[in-house]
């Protein structure tokens, strides 16, 4: 096998869940058959008390005060990655995703902040970043970005599943790329695990002690997203604007807001795996993979096979793959399939800045 190439490089996520900043350090190699990884380190910097509040309003900011609040994401952002880098071998670039504040594809914007200029002039490496904006230019939904990861890097399990803040898939379909948002997942199971006084749901034990509701079941299978197409995706405004309000209203309990939506999750990702065909090896990935109650719900609703791989791969797969968009970035390489996005072409996404 003859080795055409391979890079180091620093990817980093911070998703709607707000757990922390996810770095991952890997090498990508591109050979005569395909692009292989090796991770390297990774780890989660979980953000200060305050920041983390700040980003969970900080789409009610005013301009300046979003402003301000990129500034301090990026100083956060650069102090982290100097200390995890510390004693290492220099990656060849960072590639941030950045934190979403909105997304409103149908509006024609989606931002995403995290100070990537002081990122690259503190750390004095190529950053990549703004991965959305382009696509969304081109007519498409700006997401799911990370399905060409998962055709490259994973194409040995038949779907890539993650239960991140949202759930999506991805998956081939007479030979094309199929992703997109399932709906919402930790966003909502971490708010009912608020409410009863913790950060999370561990293990799924709060969900597994709550009763499935069939009467808020067959309301939320009615939730007009569900009737769209793909390509779809979702952006914290669907979460504040119809599941909010429905569901921490007062009428139902956390506890069977969280078995509820457990089983909900299920029907979903059991009927779109039915619907498209899908069976064998499903990669899980992201928090929700560690609720013992949610993975019964799936398995409950599918006879394919859910693969929890190791805690690294479950935490970092989506800055993993991150670092992967950037480096095809970086190359000058299509990074987003249109035929999951919806814009009108292939391309190459994300703004480069080399200051060095």
């Amino acid at each position: 096998m003859i080795r055409t190439g391979q890079w180091r490089v620093l990817g980093m996520m911070s998703g709607s869940s707000l757990d922390g900043l996810d770095l991952c350090l890997a090498t990508f190699a591109e050979t005569e058959t395909g692009w292989t990884y090796a991770l390297e380190s990774s780890e989660t910097v979980v953000y200060p008390v305050f920041l983390q509040q700040k980003l969970a309003t900080a789409h009610q900011l005013s301009a300046l005060g979003l402003m301000q609040l990129d500034a301090e994401l990026g100083a956060f952002f650069s102090a982290a990655v100097a200390d995890f880098l510390r004693g290492k071998q220099a990656p060849v670039l960072l590639s941030t995703h950045g934190h979403t504040i909105f997304h409103q594809p149908e509006g024609g914007f989606t931002t995403q902040i995290g100070g990537a200029a002081r990122l690259a002039a503190e750390i004095r490496l190529p950053v990549v970043y703004d991965f959305r904006s382009a696509d969304v230019g081109l007519g498409g939904q700006g997401a799911p970005l990370v399905p060409i990861g998962d055709a490259l890097l994973f194409s040995d399990y038949s779907a890539c599943l993650n239960l991140g803040g949202i759930a999506n898939i991805s998956f081939e379909n007479q030979n094309k790329r199929i992703a997109y948002d399932l709906g919402c997942c930790n966003m909502v199971l971490n708010t009912a695990s608020q409410l009863l006084g913790h950060a999370y749901d561990a293990s799924g034990k709060l969900a597994r002690a709550g009763a499935i509701l069939p009467e808020l079941l067959a309301l939320l299978r009615k939730l007009d997203f569900y009737q769209q197409a793909p390509p779809r995706s979702l952006g914290r405004e669907h979460f504040e604007a119809q599941l909010q309000p429905s569901l921490f209203n007062g009428a139902y309990g956390p506890q069977d807001v969280l078995a509820t939506w457990c089983a909900h999750l299920g029907e979903i990702v059991g009927g779109e795996l039915s619907k498209y065909q899908v069976d064998g090896r499903i990669l899980v990935t992201g928090g929700g993979a560690y609720n013992d109650f949610l993975m019964e719900q799936l398995r409950k609703h599918s006879s394919a096979t859910f693969h929890l791989p190791s805690a690294e791969l479950i935490e970092q797969k989506e800055a993993l793959i991150f670092g992967f968009l950037g480096l095809l970035r970086y190359l000058r390489r299509s990074n987003v399939l249109s035929e999951v996005t919806g814009s009108s072409s292939n391309h190459c996404a994300g703004a480069l800045i080399e200051l060095f």
